[in-house]
């Protein structure tokens, strides 16, 4: 809940007037059975054409400060909701951006994309809701002693009502927001399970796979479905059961209220002030149990953001981090990288100086891939060091590191967009910049032959794009910057034999001070380099060659 009071206090002025119309709402809604009230008895009942004349007009006027009040209200409710709501939007997408693998390892994709949508939208309803509360409030301050005034058998109809209805009420948040949490789990794993089946099953397809990812998606939508109707069995009990209750107060107030009538003890007017009341009392309840649901899934839901905003990435920046010199040599001493208790890499050393390629090769298996997350801190080793022009990259903050040491990954991610989005991410970078790395990743030609070039639309994550384009597509992104390290994970291993050799002929005199680390076992690679070095899947072999 602190997460959603910290939101709170930044929309307190909007909020506070929204609240303030809703109170004119509904003081104007209670006010209407009164206005009703003296029309009967003054007007209608004695015959005074006058009176009842005054008492549609002061009707309308009300009600027409009702529509004024009811308008601003939600306005004001709207606005406060969806600017909390697309803060923290902003603050999870944030998050997400810094946190590392590890630090996003306990949440799938699709849970994520839950967090950032359903659980925000929650949060947003229940915002929306808050100045509602104020229609409960007034409602009671007013019914009750309104009631009171007209006849003391009809209060204490009411005062018998409100403490039944308060035991009801009291039965179903527990339940309710333990179904809740479960729900949300449901959808998180679904979500997965939808990420899975669009993106993997291309891949299985043909190996029977695609048949057991929708028996996956399958079974977990099934308990979405199952915890779905429990959280509806609830809701449906707890937004019936108390009105229910209230009407049935209505009717024996009725009952008592007429006998009165017919006694002469009240008007008839007085009569149908009270049932009036008596259904906006109705209408009340049913708003307070919403609320109340709504609370429930808020705070599941906030407690859902709130985990993913803690997260914090495992590679963390110095209280004082040191700066790191603009060049300079990379060197790793005896780096090694222990997961669930095995060693999957290392002891490793390497250096690589400015315009220098080392290559690093090694049977599958071996760490390669490990490695280069260590050289370029996207994960910090167990044992041993990595220095940049001498400093321990854990000194220095990771954002200076990513900026001196440029990684292009296996895997490389391809957005939804054109090309020119991809290569640049969306940023203002001079255009002779973006040709120049396309030209050394040999990427130019195939854009200059396509119709839209560089604002040719690829297909999600790359859809329309060879393993070989997308790997040179990466490559270009990689050379932007010109970092003075350049690390790349096997980056030509798609691409054919001549490809890689202008590919490697480029590099070469795109940065002559530039330090390659080039992660392949491909023979070109592998003879280009100024230093070999083979990692041994058995950990305890490591041969370097050159240098």
């Amino acid at each position: 809940m602190d997460l959603l009071r910290s939101g709170l206090r930044g929309e307190r002025a909007v909020l506070g007037a929204g609240l303030a119309a809703t109170v004119v709402q509904q003081a104007a809604l209670l006010a209407l059975p009164w206005c009703v009230q003296h029309g009967l008895d003054e007007g209608i009942t004695p015959g005074d054409s006058g009176r009842t004349v005054f008492w549609s007009v002061t009707t309308c006027l009300v009600a027409a400060l009702m529509l004024v009040a009811a308008v601003a209200g939600k306005w004001w409710s709207n606005l406060a909701a969806n600017r909390i709501a697309h803060a923290l939007r902003g603050d999870l997408a944030a998050r997400v951006g810094v946190l590392d693998r590890a630090a996003l390892a306990p949440f799938g994709r699709g849970d994520l994309a839950m967090r950032v949508t359903r659980d925000t939208e929650m949060i947003n309803a229940w915002v929306q809701g808050l100045t509602r509360w104020s229609r409960v409030v007034v409602t009671v301050l007013v019914v009750v002693p309104a009631v009171a005034l007209l006849d003391p058998v009809l209060l204490t109809v009411l005062l018998v009502a409100m403490p039944l209805l308060g035991l009801l009420n009291a039965q179903f948040p527990g339940r309710y927001r333990a179904a809740n949490e479960r729900l949300s789990g449901a959808h998180g794993d679904r979500a997965d399970a939808v990420e899975d089946l669009l993106s993997a099953s291309a891949a299985v397809r043909g190996l029977g796979g695609e048949q057991v990812l929708v028996r996956r998606h399958g079974e977990v939508s099934a308990h979405v479905t199952r915890h779905t109707l429990g959280v509806a069995r609830i809701s449906a009990w707890w937004v019936s059961a108390p009105p229910a209750l209230l009407r049935l107060a209505v009717a024996i107030g009725l009952a008592v209220g007429g006998l009165a009538a017919i006694d002469g003890r009240i008007t008839v007017g007085s009569l149908v002030a009270f049932t009036s009341w008596m259904i906006t009392m109705t209408v009340a309840v049913t708003v307070l149990v919403d609320l109340l649901v709504n609370r429930g899934q808020a705070r599941v839901a906030a407690a859902r953001v709130a985990e993913v905003l803690a997260a914090q990435p495992a590679v963390a920046a110095p209280h004082d981090p040191r700066p790191l010199p603009d060049s300079g040599m990379l060197s790793a001493v005896g780096v090694t990288a222990v997961r669930d208790g095995r060693t999957v890499l290392g002891p490793v050393d390497l250096l690589a100086a400015p315009g220098e390629l080392v290559v690093v090769t090694g049977p599958t298996g071996s760490g390669k891939s490990v490695l280069v997350r260590l050289l370029c801190r996207l994960d910090d080793p167990d044992h041993g060091t990595v220095h940049f022009g001498g400093i321990d990259l854990r000194l220095a903050d990771p954002e200076q590191v990513w900026r001196r040491i440029g990684v292009v990954p296996q895997r490389p991610v391809v957005l939804s967009g054109t090309l020119r989005d991809n290569i640049t991410l969306d940023r203002d970078i001079d255009e002779d910049l973006v040709r120049e790395a396309c030209r050394v990743a040999a990427l130019d030609e195939f854009i200059q032959d396509l119709p839209d070039g560089y604002d040719t639309v690829v297909g999600e994550r790359g859809e329309t794009l060879s393993g070989g384009q997308v790997q040179r597509l990466a490559l270009a992104r990689g050379l932007l910057d010109k970092p003075p390290v350049l690390v790349l994970d096997d980056v030509t291993s798609a691409v054919d034999a001549e490809t890689e050799r202008t590919i490697l002929r480029r590099l070469r005199d795109w940065s002559p001070q530039t330090a390659i680390v080039f992660v392949s076992h491909r023979p070109a690679v592998v003879a280009a380099a100024d230093r070999l070095i083979t990692l041994a899947a058995d950990r305890e072999d490591m041969e370097v060659v050159g240098g």
